[in-house]
């Protein structure tokens, strides 16, 4: 996993720590997850760094359920930063079976030395859900069931409420069920599934490869919180040349330049509207090399200031 990648992961649940009210600062220094030697480490020492946080959040909170209350499974936008980093970071390792019209996906949060504490797999289920809501439109949209590979808690009518389904514990593995009609509806077209090597949307995806500009929308995605994204590199990972890329998007009608610019700009909306991160951090997570170029960008995109947006999707209920 690369220093960035960790960065930002570890700052997206840093930042729903804090919007909780939980003292997020502290906890992560005494985890050994400070932004600096703390993150340059491998994945599954990365993953021990997590769930000893997570250890530490329960026992300051003397909440069990916290994992399921600071990241509700309300509706976020959909590629939100927090979304996008936590399914495609190498922390989070998932596998899919279709069968009978269900879709089950199933969680693995690998470890080195540590035990994973039932919360990081309630914090994870959450996202995954809040993600799916917003991909397919239906803020009512549930899982058909939730199993836990976790012995059965004293509260565990708190899980059915939140997650709006039968959840049962002391099973095989931890997975989430879902009706293929609302993975479906996760996944229209046009859509853009999230990248990586194995995430889970981009797996439900593959029945139904979307059209050459998302596939370069996904790869910017990934790229963006490295910097500028160039087009050389993105044809690298396309195994083709600059020409034969820019070939292909004029095509599809458009360019490299836009396709970058409005790549950023659904990117910005949505994890403003969410109001998931600091203004500083989501500049730098869009690729812009200082917060004044993303403000100029959220003038000439929306006509407001990035604070503008914020504030707008909080008073209209988005976030």
């Amino acid at each position: 996993m690369s220093y960035s990648s960790a960065l930002h992961l570890v700052r997206g649940v840093k930042s729903r720590l804090s919007h909780s009210g939980v003292e997020a600062e502290a906890l992560f220094e005494q985890a050994g997850l400070n932004e600096g030697d703390g993150l340059a480490c491998d994945a599954l020492t990365l993953s021990d760094k997590l769930s000893h946080l997570w250890e530490l959040v329960v026992e300051h909170s003397g909440d069990p359920l916290i994992g399921l209350k600071v990241s509700t499974p309300h509706r976020l936008g959909w590629l939100g930063v927090m979304g996008h980093i936590m399914l495609l970071s190498p922390t989070v390792q998932s596998t899919i079976e279709r069968c009978h019209g269900h879709t089950r996906v199933g969680i693995l949060l690998p470890g080195l030395q540590r035990v994973v504490p039932r919360q990081r797999y309630d914090f994870v289920w959450c996202v995954l859900l809040r993600t799916l809501r917003c991909a397919s439109g239906r803020d009512d949209a549930v899982p058909v069931k939730v199993e836990y590979a976790f012995p059965e808690p004293a509260n565990s009518a708190f899980f059915e409420n939140t997650f709006g389904c039968p959840v049962h514990f002391n099973r095989p593995h931890n997975v989430m069920e879902f009706s293929d009609a609302d993975m479906v509806a996760a996944l229209p077209n046009g859509g853009m599934p999230l990248p990586g090597p194995k995430p889970i949307l981009a797996q439900l995806a593959e029945a139904q490869p979307p059209a050459f500009t998302a596939r370069v929308q996904e790869i910017l995605a990934s790229l963006l919180p490295k910097g500028p994204p160039h087009r050389d590199a993105v044809a690298g990972l396309l195994a083709m040349s600059e020409r034969t890329l820019q070939r292909r998007l004029a095509e599809e009608g458009t360019s490299f330049s836009n396709v970058v610019d409005d790549t950023r700009r659904a990117l910005a909306r949505q994890s403003l509207e969410a109001g998931e991160l600091s203004l500083k951090m989501l500049s730098f997570q869009l690729g812009f090399s200082e917060p004044s170029a993303f403000y100029r960008a959220c003038k000439r995109w929306f006509g407001m200031t990035p604070s503008d947006l914020a504030n707008h999707g909080e008073k209209h209920g988005m976030v």
